[in-house]
């Protein structure tokens, strides 16, 4: 369980940044080959498309996380519910801050199963479903 949910937070960054990229790339080379005016505007169009890679990535369990439902599990409420917009965010932002993340994943970490709910989990009242 542990390298599955290893490999769904992998490839959630994937499809998040990968989708910015493929779309960044192309408006880059869109402006590059016809507006040459708008050069200078790059930059700002790239910080966009990070911005919502971003939150793409902090939302990305809000419906229950598309890369667990590839991978026949997912994160649900204590009654059963996806777990929605602001749990999805808190339950993400401390992946994207360094050392926090950590601490906030070591019990999954030390599992022999890598069942153990990280700390947020418990905090936010999340658990991992196994999809039959």
């Amino acid at each position: 369980m542990r390298r599955t949910r290893l490999l769904a937070l992998f490839l959630d960054a994937l499809l998040c940044a990968g989708a910015a990229d493929v779309v960044g790339l192309a408006l880059t080379a869109l402006v590059w080959r016809l507006w040459p005016a708008a050069r200078p505007a790059v930059p700002v169009l790239w910080g966009f498309l990070a911005a919502a890679a971003t939150l793409a990535f902090l939302l990305r369990d809000a419906a229950g996380g598309r890369a667990r439902r590839w991978l026949a599990f997912e994160i649900r409420t204590l009654d059963g519910r996806p777990p929605g917009a602001w749990r999805s965010i808190a339950r993400n932002l401390v992946l994207l801050l360094p050392g926090w993340n950590l601490w906030d994943c070591w019990p999954a970490l030390v599992d022999p199963k890598g069942e153990a709910p990280r700390r947020c989990d418990r905090a936010l009242r999340l658990r991992i479903l196994r999809i039959p």
